[in-house]
């Protein structure tokens, strides 16, 4: 068993205890992670007694949970914690960053709200409670492998590419109690070009227009009082301070309705394609941008999906700042709202990919594609039938996964880029989905086909190269170029790894050899693509280590770093600034 820092210094008395979500919060709150009563049966019927306790928020399959063991579909997980109501003339709300699959809250024995799908947070609504100790049950049933919900790269037997299963609470569970009319949600879509913000505020009801302060690096510059449909805009000529990588400027913002006040934050940002040099390349804030970042799974070995502390969070992306990364491709998964936070305020262009789905896929489109290209951009219904979305309750699962994805992360200043699709996984009717992304946020840039599988639309030419010679990348001239995924160069440290059977597209046998190959490929390969190409997006696969998968530029347990970081530092300033000396 390996287990990062973070893991080992996790003081189980005090679990993730910061606000779990910067962009909607209010003072007072109650974080209810710790120790609950757990168990699991096979019936879904409330028990009276529990032989367990489980650490929430981290999974029964993982070693911090104090579970860790496999679980069945036909399995229940039953969860008890007891909370105190301070206030009974207010409403109680219990908030769940992150449940899989499907979950039912009780309190008191009446049920508060049913919900399914493992990555989306809700709320259960309470109402008015009396003051002093309540029961909250949960009970969760999680089928890996059902062809409805998203999974990511959950597996029941993993190997390869493909991870232990999540199930059950996973993200952080919160209390609130808020008065009966108050701020629901706050949209905030700042304009570049016009140095302003326009702010939507959806209130439960009443009659007094919520008003909206705003500072910058703690005194106020502006406020506003919004109309009858709760807009407002904010001129920030006067104040002007662009975000950047090199420069995330953030600014503060409160909203404040009657009794109620919730504290967020923006960036002044745009993200967009112009042209440079004859070739179509990702621009940000109007100036060319070269994206160089690394393919980040999001795993820790000792919590699985969830990071042991939100030190590691910060340590993780910390780390790809100083070796010179600007960009964090988020793949197949969707993190807590302070990750993103985090790489906001420290600068961190993020590509976010949607949560693939759908049935078990087809061997030859997941191991033969990398190395024959077969696709040959037809309309037949290929995509439907062996890319698992046979199931239409599967593919309208995902369409609802994209737009509550989106209201979830819309205001996460440094995403600059939706993946809709990845590698055929799950992948269907590309050109229709597409559109319906675009109309839910056109703010954004859409990399419609990251590999393999490409019908030709969307932002991006979205290649994945690990075994073909990267100087042979084309670009089409109507997109930016983007090579999405590549390197996979496997070096195992010994004592650092999560089982002796190892993956990885290309192995090395030292870390001077491994720092060769990739400087090579960094000054050799991708330099003259930015230069000659556009080339214009470089993911590196990967940030970390993850199980059997051993091509990190870090160890699974974040204790060994696998290269020079002052190395990789040149290699990315290089790309950055299209120094080919």
């Amino acid at each position: 068993m390996i287990i990062s820092k973070e893991g080992e210094r996790l003081d189980r008395g005090h679990v993730l205890e910061e606000h779990p979500n910067p962009q909607f919060r209010r003072d007072d709150f109650t974080i209810l992670n710790g120790e609950w009563d757990f168990a699991i049966t096979k019936s879904k019927n409330h028990l009276k007694s529990f032989d367990k306790k489980i650490l929430v928020p981290f999974a029964p399959e993982t070693e911090l949970s104090g579970i860790k063991t496999t679980i069945e579909k036909t399995d229940y997980l039953h969860y008890r914690k007891t909370f105190v109501v301070a206030d009974s003339s207010k409403k109680t709300l219990i908030h769940f960053g992150g449940v899989d699959q499907i979950c039912y809250v009780f309190v008191d024995g009446l049920l508060k709200i049913h919900h399914e799908g493992g990555y989306i947070p809700f709320t259960a609504d309470c109402g008015f409670l009396d003051k002093g100790e309540h029961v909250l049950y949960v009970v969760v049933q999680d089928d890996t492998d059902s062809d409805v919900f998203a999974r990511g790269k959950q597996v029941k037997k993993p190997g390869g590419i493909w991870y232990t299963a999540t199930s059950g609470i996973w993200q952080t569970v919160w209390m609130e109690q808020v008065p009966e009319q108050r701020i629901e949600r706050i949209r905030i879509v700042p304009d570049f070009d016009l140095k302003k913000v326009f702010i939507s505020v959806a209130l439960t009801v009443g009659d007094t227009p919520a008003e909206i302060k705003c500072s910058y690096k703690g005194k106020e510059v502006l406020k506003a009082i919004c109309d009858s449909k709760g807009h407002a805009t904010l001129d920030l000529s006067k104040c002007f301070h662009p975000w950047s990588p090199d420069s995330p400027e953030l600014y503060d913002l409160t909203v404040y309705f009657e009794e109620d006040a919730v504290h967020s934050y923006f960036a002044v940002r745009k993200f967009s394609s112009i042209e440079q040099n004859g070739h179509k390349v990702f621009a940000l804030n109007n100036e060319p941008l070269f994206l160089t970042g690394v393919l980040d799974q999001g795993y820790f070995p000792e919590s699985g999906l969830t990071p042991p502390t939100d030190k590691a969070m910060v340590e993780d992306i910390s780390l790809l700042k100083d070796m010179g990364f600007n960009m964090i491709r988020k793949h197949i998964k969707i993190e807590p709202l302070r990750w993103y936070y985090h790489c906001d305020r420290l600068g961190m262009v993020v590509i976010q990919d949607f949560v693939n789905g759908g049935t078990k896929y087809k061997n030859r489109y997941l191991y033969i594609r990398p190395f024959i290209s077969f696709w040959k951009n037809d309309e037949r219904e290929i995509e439907i039938a062996q890319m698992g979305r046979k199931n239409p309750l599967s593919r309208r699962q995902f369409i609802r996964d994209i737009g509550d994805t989106i209201d979830l992360l819309f205001n996460s200043s440094c995403i600059g880029i939706w993946t809709l699709f990845n590698e055929g996984w799950g992948q269907f009717k590309t050109k229709e989905v597409l559109p319906l992304l675009q109309a839910m946020d056109n703010t954004r840039l859409i990399d419609a086909n990251s590999g393999w599988y490409d019908n030709k639309v969307g932002d991006f030419k979205s290649e994945h190269i690990y075994f073909h010679d990267l100087a042979k990348l084309k670009n089409d001239g109507k997109r930016i170029l983007s090579l999405s995924e590549f390197g996979g160069f496997g070096f195992k440290v010994e004592d650092h790894v999560w089982v002796n059977k190892s993956f990885s597209y290309k192995g090395f046998k030292s870390k001077d050899d491994l720092c060769k190959r990739i400087k090579s490929v960094y000054e050799s390969k991708l330099l003259p693509l930015k230069l000659n190409k556009g080339l214009s997006v470089a993911v590196f696969t990967q940030f970390s280590d993850v199980e059997e998968e051993l091509n990190g530029l870090v160890t699974y347990d974040r204790k060994v770093l696998k290269v020079d970081p002052e190395m990789m530092k040149e290699c990315n300033r290089k790309l950055i600034e299209g120094d080919d000396k």
